[in-house]
């Protein structure tokens, strides 16, 4: 899979995210001075998880969101809050349980 300067940017910060810990798309766009959309992208291209952790990157208020390009539902959601599970964060119905606590800001 090809990458670009851009996404290798988005990669290098989320490497930042601790283990435990949860960030939101919009809070990674604004970091890098973009938009949540364009993160969401190159995390859905990410070649180097679990690496980069694209799995702690979640949509606002908390809801999980996509992961491996696929967004809100299915094995790879799964998938992302097992990960997440396994580092601490609890997931339930789809959204981070207590949210702010775990909330990584940059």
């Amino acid at each position: 899979m090809m990458t670009t300067v851009f996404r290798e940017k988005v990669y290098r910060m989320a490497k930042r995210i601790p283990q435990g810990k949860v960030t939101t798309y919009g809070h990674l766009a604004r970091a890098l001075k973009t938009s949540p959309r364009a993160v969401g992208n190159a995390m859905a291209h990410n070649p180097y998880a679990p690496v980069v952790p694209c799995h702690r990157v979640v949509a606002a208020g908390g809801f999980i969101g996509g992961f491996a390009g696929v967004w809100g539902a299915g094995v790879t959601i799964k998938r992302k809050a097992a990960m997440l599970k396994r580092e601490g964060v609890v997931v339930k119905r789809g959204r981070v349980v207590d949210f702010e606590q775990v909330l990584f800001i940059f």
